[in-house]
């Protein structure tokens, strides 16, 4: 039986915001007309999308090694602390890595966690399974117990790898859970029969990659929870080639001639596309740094000396407040340096460029959209903006009933391209509600001027509306932290005594400054002075430091 024809109209008009048409059919009740109006015009392709001339029967490690043996075999992928590896050796252990999985019963779309220290071993064993079809899953090592039980059982791993130092935690969890995951340690440790290290060298080298298409599951990587309990992208074999040549070649030019230094870790977004995309694709080197204090920045940085820098906008301030150290260790052998996570303050990347001649590129990243999909160029630097869309991808800004969003008016920030995850596990609601079609809700508010610069106003969970006012807290905390007073500065809202919304700082004090009701006092007579009523702060915290994400994402929701 047919529908009837209103509701026939009705799911057109629901599906015709990822499209695009000039008028509305005949036959729609005039409701209906004013809503196909009022519907979203979104391009259903992307017109700045990059062809990967790739079949559907592809296997993203077997691509990048077949790669990167036939172009740059003798190249060192990866320098760790007491070795390095080629390209050529890199491969056999790969295959080394995949055939101790099979080995483990991993088979193809079974889930492998890793819960390993930024290493060689999590490299090879992360592009083994995505070689064998299977789905490795990153995990940090900081959750507290509850927070790992609830990923652990997410994630229905059949096989868990571990450094020794969370091997009985693990294997704790995993004995309560109906997934009967076997748990193993990736150096020896008396309480277990073999490792990873006593495993690896009696498997072959030798290993033909599994059958998968370009869109099946690769991996997993949870988002970092800095706007609530992280969640699993889902990304597929595709993704990470799309960034490499929209991100890697077409914006920074990486080469084969390239170090690549960054801070982020393995289990990230970044750091996997930094780390080990990155190198594949372009033949480029990449130190796999694990320091923690500025001592240990500074000697790998010095004995490195790489010529691309990732870090975030946190470990560049820290480098300014001891300029006087690392002007020791120069850094003419860099070439560029880039910063993601969050934005990077103006008077960071100004003290960058005038104590060591060298921009720093802003970019706004995700872990749905796998990398950064908005930066500055080498050649197009705006200050205080987040740049234009990289190369392959298109963003809009959208007002509160979908239609684009003025110049300079904030808005939501949609972005189209070629390496979105294609769900969050087991979060149906929340797929639906951030993939659209071919867009992706990034759930930033963010605005564009009249050059197509993208501003970024802040989390569209975080931004308040006081007095018919959108307030953005980046704003805010920018122009707290000018203050003498203040270190760093978080915002939130709260409800007062009348039930308006107000403004409530949690402040880092800078040293030499006491927490007390007259620096409060002070402060907020210095900050309010300058500013509109909606953006004046009522109440002033004090704290040791603020809450953040693994990867140096402010945590608002916990300060909320």
């Amino acid at each position: 039986m047919d529908p009837a024809p209103e509701a026939a109209n009705n799911d057109f008009v629901a599906s015709f915001g990822t499209g695009c048409a000039e008028a509305a059919p005949d036959g729609l009740s005039e409701e209906l007309k004013k809503q196909y109006s009022r519907a979203p015009v979104r391009d259903l392709n992307n017109p700045a999308a990059i062809n990967l001339n790739i079949q559907r029967e592809f296997n993203l490690t077997d691509y990048l090694m077949k790669a990167a043996l036939e172009n740059f075999p003798d190249n060192i992928a990866f320098i760790s602390k007491d070795r390095t590896v080629a390209f050529s050796k890199l491969s056999e252990l790969i295959n080394q890595a995949g055939n101790y999985l099979l080995r483990h019963k991993v088979s193809v779309e079974k889930r492998v966690v890793l819960m390993l220290s930024d290493s060689l071993n999590f490299i090879i064993l992360f592009l083994g399974a995505i070689k064998i079809g299977a789905v490795p899953v990153a995990l940090p090592h900081n959750f507290r117990e509850h927070e790992l039980r609830y990923l652990l059982d997410d994630t229905r791993a059949a096989l868990a790898v571990t450094d020794p130092d969370f091997y009985q935690s693990i294997k704790n969890i995993c004995q309560e859970l109906p997934w009967k995951t076997e748990v193993t340690v990736s150096q020896p440790i008396a309480s277990v029969g073999s490792s990873l290290q006593e495993e690896l060298p009696e498997c072959e080298t030798e290993l033909s990659p599994a059958a998968t298409t370009a869109d099946d599951s690769a991996f997993w990587l949870y988002t970092q929870g800095s706007s609530g309990f992280p969640k699993a992208a889902v990304h597929i074999h595709r993704s990470p080639l799309y960034v490499c040549r929209a991100y890697a070649e077409e914006l920074l030019k990486i080469n084969r001639s390239d170090v690549i230094f960054s801070t982020s870790s393995l289990f990230t977004n970044l750091g996997v596309m930094e780390k080990i995309f990155f190198p594949l694709f372009t033949g480029a080197s990449a130190i796999l740094y694990q320091g923690q204090t500025s001592e240990e920045l500074l000697d790998s940085l010095h004995v490195h000396r790489p010529s691309l820098m990732f870090a975030s906008p946190d470990i560049y301030a820290d480098i300014l407040e001891h300029t006087d150290e690392y002007l020791e260790y120069p850094l003419d052998n860099v070439r560029q340096c880039i910063a993601s996570g969050r934005t990077l303050p103006l008077a960071v990347q100004a003290g960058w460029a005038k104590n060591f001649g060298l921009d720093i590129l802003n970019g706004l990243s995700s872990t749905e959209e796998l990398y950064i999909f908005i930066s500055q160029r080498p050649d197009s630097i705006k200050a205080g903006s987040i740049g234009l869309p990289v190369p392959g991808y298109s963003i809009r800004i959208e007002d509160k009933d979908g239609l684009p969003s003025g110049t300079g008016q904030i808005g939501e920030l949609l972005v189209c391209g070629g390496s979105t995850a294609k769900e969050f596990w087991n979060k149906r609601k929340k797929t639906a509600r951030s993939i659209l079609g071919n867009w992706l809700d990034t759930g930033d508010k963010c605005l564009i001027d009249d050059e197509g610069f993208c501003f970024f106003a802040g989390r569209r969970d975080d931004m308040f509306f006081i007095n018919k006012q959108w307030v953005s807290p980046i704003d805010i905390e920018r122009l707290l932290n000018e203050l003498p007073q203040v270190e760093q500065a978080a915002v939130v809202s709260a409800v007062d005594e009348s039930s308006k919304l107000k403004l409530r700082a949690f402040i880092v004090l800078a040293k030499n400054y006491e927490p007390s009701s007259e620096t409060a006092k002070e402060i907020k007579i210095q900050y309010n002075a300058r500013q509109p009523v909606h953006m004046q702060i009522k109440w002033i915290e004090f704290v040791p430091q603020l809450p953040k994400s693994i990867n140096g994402k402010l945590q608002r929701y916990k300060l909320r």
